[in-house]
Formats: structure tokens, C-alpha cells, sequence
């Protein structure tokens, strides 16, 4: 398949969602709307992944699709993707800067110089907000944690399985590199049995993030060399192009040391499995 042929079979599935009314557009490449059928199988889908990991006793919790500029700065993700970021912007101006910004907006003429970045940003995954508040000693066994968000990354595309504004349901473990990769193991076995009981086909790969740059093309080569992602693929379109819904990945110690989170006298390590809950429910129609 040619790369046009690529983007035309995107377009095609994407005006196929639209026309069942399954996917509203929103005004922007990759952003939708979604109907009480799509909706449906996003939390059925969410269903059976909470039920997968409920024998594991994970802490639950809910952050919203928000995380402060200095967590933002801190993880590295300006650093290693800025082209996907998300930083929020707003008005903290006076009385003139506010004219000017009317006469801009009259005139429809740009505005962002009078905008000044907010304390806060866009959440690129849901498990960033979790590691600040692990910070110090955790209790001897590790923690595992579960959480679900909103998350915002710049990919505008007409590929309806890569939106700008996505959920992912994500499974955090932490502790000791045991721990961490005893549970990593768990999941990957897991992962392929949720695939098959709803009768996705699936294959399990070695990838990397899309480390941004010339540095971050050997970052990407070292991620795959230790083996620290691993994707769930579903052939969508084709066995070539297939689009990963899941990955499992391995941080080592690098949220540990970032944030202090310290196990069994050492920092911590960490792991985390995500499903992109819109990609599933796209795979399914």
C-alpha cells in the first residue's frame, strides 16, 4: 500500500464513522464528537480491562486531563516530543492588552503574542499525574495503580484510530524491578487474551516512542535494544500499517529517580500498560 493509498483508506474509514453517525467532526483534524453507540463499546471495552486487572488490588484513581507545567517540564516531554505537546495558553493581560486583542480578533488577525502560557498542560498520558505523589518510601510490596483520563496529543490526521483528544485506561505498577517485572510479565499475558475474547486479531511487537530529533533517534534505538515497549497491533489496515491499542512499558528506574520513589531502599522501578480505549472501539466497527 503507498502512502496515498494509506491516507486514502484512513479517509474512507473515517467518512464511514461519520455517515453511521458513530464519530461527530469537531471542527479539526482528529477531533470528534461520539454518539451513545460509540460510547457504549468505549466502556464495555473499559469493562473488561478493569476486570482483567482485578485480581492485582490496584489503587483507583482519577486525575483530570490537566497536569501542572512543572511535571510537564520535569517528565522530559517538551524535551522528547515537541511536536505532540499540548502546553495551555491564556489572557493575563490589562485593560489595553484587552482592546488590542479585540482589535486583533475584529481584524481576524493572530493573537498569540498576547497570550502567555498558563501554569498548566495538556496531559500527553494518564499515568504522569500519578508519579509526584509517590514520592518517599513505598510499603514493602509496591503499589499498583489504576486510572483512566483524557489525553491530548498534536498528530491531526484523518486516521479516526489517531485522535488529538483520546482516552486511555492505564495500569501503573511500582515497586522493586522484581515486582515491576513479575507484573510486566502478567500483562502480557493478559493483553492478548482481552484482544481475543472480543475477536480482535492481534500481534505483540518490539517498538519505541517517537522520540523526537537526532538524540531522540538513539534513544528510540536504545528503548528497542532493552526491549522497554512492547505494542499490541491490530491490522486495521493491513498487516503492514497495523496500529498499536496497547503497550506495555518498562521505565526502569527513571520515574524513581525523577520523583524520589524509593523501594526496598533504592529508587523505584515502573511499569505501565495502556489501552487506548477510542482505538479499540474504532477496531471494533
Amino acid at each position: 500500500m503507498t502512502p496515498e493509498d494509506l491516507v486514502e483508506a484512513h479517509i474512507q474509514m473515517r467518512d464511514r464513522l461519520v455517515a453511521a453517525g458513530l464519530l461527530i467532526p469537531a471542527g479539526a483534524p482528529g477531533l470528534y464528537g461520539r454518539n451513545s453507540v460509540f460510547e457504549r463499546v468505549v466502556d464495555a471495552v473499559d469493562q473488561a480491562v478493569l476486570r482483567a486487572g482485578s485480581k492485582d488490588g490496584a489503587v483507583v484513581l482519577e486525575f483530570p486531563p490537566l497536569i501542572p507545567k512543572t511535571t510537564f517540564d520535569q517528565v522530559g516531554y517538551l524535551r522528547n516530543f515537541p511536536n505532540l505537546v499540548g502546553p495551555l495558553f491564556t489572557f493575563d493581560g490589562g485593560d489595553r492588552e484587552h482592546a488590542q486583542l479585540l482589535a486583533r480578533l475584529e481584524g481576524e488577525e493572530p493573537y498569540d503574542d498576547l497570550l502567555a502560557q498558563s501554569e498548566v498542560a495538556f496531559t500527553p498520558a494518564c499515568c504522569y499525574p500519578v508519579y509526584p505523589t509517590l514520592s518517599g518510601e513505598l510499603p514493602s510490596d509496591g503499589t499498583i495503580i489504576e486510572l483512566k483520563s483524557y489525553c491530548f496529543r498534536r498528530e491531526p490526521s484523518p486516521d479516526p484510530m489517531r485522535m488529538q483528544a483520546f482516552r486511555q485506561r492505564e495500569h501503573v505498577r511500582v515497586g522493586t524491578p522484581d515486582q515491576v517485572l513479575d507484573w510486566r510479565e502478567t500483562w502480557l499475558e493478559r493483553a492478548p487474551q482481552l484482544f481475543d475474547a472480543v475477536g480482535l486479531p492481534v500481534r505483540q511487537d518490539l517498538a519505541n516512542d517517537p522520540f523526537f530529533g537526532r538524540a531522540g533517534r538513539l534513544m528510540a534505538m536504545s528503548q528497542r535494544e532493552q526491549e522497554l515497549k512492547i505494542e499490541f497491533l491490530v491490522p486495521i489496515f493491513g498487516d503492514d500499517h497495523a496500529t498499536a491499542c496497547s503497550s506495555v512499558n518498562y521505565h526502569q528506574d527513571h520515574f524513581g529517580r525523577l520523583f524520589g520513589i524509593s523501594g526496598g531502599g533504592s529508587p523505584a522501578h515502573s511499569s505501565c500498560i495502556g489501552f487506548g480505549l477510542e482505538r479499540w472501539a474504532v477496531a471494533l466497527f
